[in-house]
């Protein structure tokens, strides 16, 4: 089973309405996460289910890497800003065959990675981190089970 952690691309310190959540990507974030898109384009995604947190720079940059799958994506609040706790949970209440991509934020995202591959992980904006696990079912995930096998970062 793989399971793929991305962050968001950069995202403008404020946004007009003053709310972090609807913070968009800046300039940078987008040619971000286009170089995302193309990475993202290369991996066979077919059997993946997708999940992303609910703010604005998540769904802008979903928009530009993740444009070229045509998998059933879906906007979760419960991601926005998440634990690493709380992501464990979100993952294994899955209770799915599939692999899972998550395009979330820090420090859950990064903390995650860590604790599911018993090493020191640190996603910066765009990147994406390809985590192997030795089980059929996202219900079997847990810490230090996991390997890495893929790291991406834009720029």
């Amino acid at each position: 089973m793989l399971l793929y952690l991305l962050r968001h691309a950069n995202a403008a310190h404020i946004s007009p309405s003053g709310k972090d959540i609807d913070r968009p990507l800046s300039s940078i974030g987008i040619k971000q996460a286009i170089l995302l898109g193309d990475y993202v384009s290369t991996l066979n995604l077919i059997q993946t289910s997708i999940y992303i947190s609910s703010s604005q720079r998540t769904r802008e940059t979903e928009t530009y890497a993740l444009k070229s799958c045509t998998n059933n994506k879906e906007f979760q609040d419960e991601l926005y800003l998440t634990s690493s706790k709380e992501l464990l949970n979100f993952i294994n209440g899955q209770n799915t065959p599939n692999n899972i991509l998550i395009l979330g934020h820090n420090e859950g995202i990064s903390s995650l990675a860590s604790y599911l591959t018993d090493q020191y992980i640190a996603l910066n904006t765009a990147n994406c981190i390809t985590i192997e696990f030795d089980c059929v079912n996202s219900n079997e995930i847990s810490g230090s089970m996991g390997k890495v096998i893929d790291f991406f970062t834009p720029l």
